[in-house]
């Protein structure tokens, strides 16, 4: 998502020799340090029964969160927002449209004072050609 200063770099090369799975991207979410691995290797990095991602979180002290990337705009969009699981997803002259079932889901999505919106618009367009997102 840009440039990378020591830390996040040293986080990547600890993530990386744990779980020896690829990081794409590393950047800090609300206090969250989230992890964009390659496609295919999210369960490499998680682990079996969250055993690297556990040990990854209590040595560096910090909460995180396992993304797979994915070449598709809305796959991707759908593992950035898991475990929340929508209707449906559709992208539309650069905007993205996420339907949730309740208004729960659609809260968590938008979070307090838009927080959770704004930083999944950031991940999106730095990957993808996406000018705005809707939960609906």
């Amino acid at each position: 998502m840009g440039t990378y200063d020591k830390r996040i770099i040293d986080y990547i090369n600890l993530f990386e020799n744990i779980t020896r799975s690829s990081v794409r991207d590393c950047f800090f979410q609300n206090d969250i340090l989230v992890f964009v691995v390659t496609e295919g290797q999210a369960s490499k990095a998680i682990g079996k029964n969250g055993r690297n991602v556990i040990k990854f979180a209590r040595l560096i002290n910090k909460r995180l969160k396992v993304i797979e990337y994915h070449s598709d705009p809305l796959k991707f969009m759908r593992n950035l927002i898991a475990p929340i699981k929508p209707k449906d997803i559709k992208l539309e002259d650069k905007t993205l449209e996420v339907f949730v079932e309740n208004t729960k889901d659609k809260g968590l999505l938008i979070g307090r004072d838009k927080r959770n919106l704004e930083n999944f618009k950031k991940v999106m367009k730095s990957y993808f050609k996406v000018e705005n997102i809707k939960i609906r």
